[in-house]
């Protein structure tokens, strides 16, 4: 197992991407939806005279725009009409279509490289209304969210069936109309000119967007340091336990757990941090686990425990794809194997110090946090937890020990972790 390089560089489009793929799982035409927004907005953005960070913020805003609407089920039936209909349906308030943008908003914000799209993706859904749309809620508009739109609209129009250049000569018209009322001016004049060109339309519909994406907005894009990387992680974090009230902040309080237990076990700064970013990423693939498994309180069937095996597999499947994160993946991904072959889902004995950490880490916080059906155990009860688990063969007895010598210390580092991100 290679050790981690002193820096550690990679690249944000890579991070956005995975992400976006891992909303995948959430809702079968997602990931392609939002690739499409990312393209229109970028190529709109693109002729409005955009460039560099500003070209970047539009499509980040596009490709997790409607993060928040895909990763709560309460949204689930607006999103579907979101994707099925030219307009959302008008029965519905103003407040109940802008709320899953708000909510994206927070989810965003913290991280410095998403500010802007954040505050984009927070008003994608206002009207231009012959210039009313300039504010809403009191506050003004970005632009960005005006390209973010019109990219939305155009992403749902094409039909799978159809050949999309025949289909596109009976769309612009449609799109153009919407000029002034529900798009700005400046952006469906822009639209205009992009979708004059054929390939406009094929590379819409291609199935290689990510592909164009990075051609396009390569030179556009930062890469992120070791500590870009660990805040862009915590986002991430919120978003895989946004799904679900009983792990609200699961993921924050594994990724602090961890980084302790690495820095008392004497790892060097840059793994010790690494091991964080893991803690953080290290429950994505339950993206893929429907979410009344998430909440179930009591015991869970035989098959249903068959599908919550499959999670660490999705968080290997998903971390790998993006390069300079191969140790992360492994860590995250092996967080419940055991020391006696018997865990899930890889059945590996070879489980390497990074993976231990997490596992005890994961342990630890999962029987300390309350949660609404619980409320979390003492140190006496759940340290008799991990000893039985160490003696089984299941978990490193060496770690168990560092946690156990300050207990007090982890818990508080664990408390204080999800205080702050349920904040």
């Amino acid at each position: 197992m290679p050790t981690p390089a002193e820096e550690i560089q990679v690249s944000l489009l890579d991070m956005v991407l995975c992400l976006t793929r891992a909303t995948d799982f959430l809702h079968p035409a997602v990931s392609e939806h939002h690739l499409r927004v990312a393209y229109v907005a970028s190529c709109v953005a693109e002729e409005l005279g955009l460039r560099g960070q500003a070209l970047q913020d539009v499509m980040i805003g596009g490709a997790l725009h409607d993060v928040a609407a895909v990763s709560s089920p309460a949204w689930r039936t607006l999103f579907d009409e979101a994707l099925t209909h030219d307009r959302l349906d008008r029965n519905r308030s103003a407040e109940e279509i802008n709320r899953h943008g708000f909510e994206g908003y927070l989810m965003l914000r913290d991280f410095p490289l998403f500010a802007a799209a954040a505050r984009a993706i927070r008003f994608h859904h206002v009207d231009w209304n012959d210039g009313a749309g300039e504010q809403s809620d009191g506050e003004a508009v970005p632009f960005a969210s005006h390209i973010l739109r019109l990219a939305d609209r155009v992403a749902v129009l094409p039909d799978e069936a159809g050949n999309i250049l025949r289909q596109a000569a009976a769309l612009r018209p449609i799109l153009a109309a919407g000029a002034g009322r529900l798009f700005h001016p400046r952006v469906a004049e822009a639209f205009e000119a992009v979708s004059r060109k054929e390939s406009f339309w094929l590379d819409l519909t291609s199935r290689h967007k990510e592909h164009i994406l990075r051609r396009r907005l390569g030179d556009a894009t930062v890469p992120l340091d070791l500590d870009g990387l660990h805040r862009l992680s915590r986002v991430f974090g919120k978003i895989i336990d946004y799904r679900s009230a009983f792990t609200a902040v699961h993921s924050s309080g594994v990724a602090a757990t961890s980084e302790l237990l690495a820095a008392k076990l004497g790892l060097a700064p840059v793994e010790t941090r690494l091991i964080g970013v893991a803690g953080y990423l290290h429950d994505i693939g339950k993206l893929a686990v429907p979410p009344a498994l998430l909440d179930k309180p009591g015991r869970l069937t035989p098959d249903e425990m068959l599908v919550i095996r499959q999670h660490p597999y999705y968080t290997h499947q998903i971390l790998s794809m993006v390069p300079s994160l191969e140790l992360v993946a492994t860590w995250a991904a092996l967080h419940h194997e055991r020391l006696d072959g018997a865990g899930y889902p890889f059945r590996t004995r070879e489980i390497p110090l990074g993976a231990r950490i997490i596992a005890v880490a994961d342990i630890f916080t999962a029987i300390t946090e309350d949660r609404p059906y619980r409320v979390g155990m003492e140190r006496a009860q759940c340290l008799a937890v991990l000893d039985q688990l160490v003696g089984e063969g299941a978990i490193d007895g060496d770690i168990v020990a560092v946690l156990r010598a300050d207990f007090e210390q982890f818990h508080q580092v664990r408390s204080r972790s999800q205080q702050l991100q349920a904040a």
